[in-house]
């Protein structure tokens, strides 16, 4: 169980770090990265569903205010490490005034285990994921999150997932 606080807290550090008195009204050509939770489950052929919690980071470039590309890490319950890269297209063009806009995102990447079993890695496979969304800013609390939903494909495995991001 520590170890596992220890990973989330390793996790989202660069959310701390980055947090500055900086607006985040609009998305800022530069660097950028998001932090966020969702939950899903997977439906195996011949047995039973399985719930899963993703945790992940995106870090990348804004190239204008309705694109950006980037990197990430995450992992589904603690069992694997997905790397990937995001593209992400926000539908309208953000500015002050605006406090929500919807997105679409895909994410294109590969998965390994971290079982500790016969032999380390041996679960592989690629992994895309879709993503349609909804950003929202709360200007009281200087603060950009977004909510989404994903239909993944995980290992050749369905994972329809919700989720939440807070964007920095």
């Amino acid at each position: 169980m520590k170890s596992k606080i220890a990973f989330l807290i390793l996790f989202l550090s660069p959310a701390l770090l980055w947090a500055q008195h900086k607006s985040y009204a609009v998305h800022n050509i530069g660097y950028f990265f998001d932090a966020g939770i969702s939950f899903g489950a997977t439906f195996p052929k011949n047995n039973e569903p399985k719930a899963i919690v993703e945790a992940f980071t995106t870090h990348g470039y804004q190239f204008s205010k309705t694109f950006s590309l980037g990197a990430g890490i995450a992992t589904y319950n603690t069992e694997t490490i997905n790397i990937y890269m995001q593209v992400r297209f926000n539908l309208r063009d953000i500015n002050d005034t605006r406090s929500h806009y919807t997105y679409i995102a895909l994410r294109g990447g590969y998965s390994w285990s971290t079982w500790t079993g016969d032999n380390w890695g041996d679960d592989k496979g690629p992994l895309i994921d879709p993503r349609f969304g909804w950003s929202f800013y709360t200007k009281e609390a200087n603060l950009r999150w977004s909510i989404f939903a994903a239909p993944s494909l995980y290992q050749f495995h369905f994972i329809p997932k919700v989720g939440l991001a807070f964007e920095f």
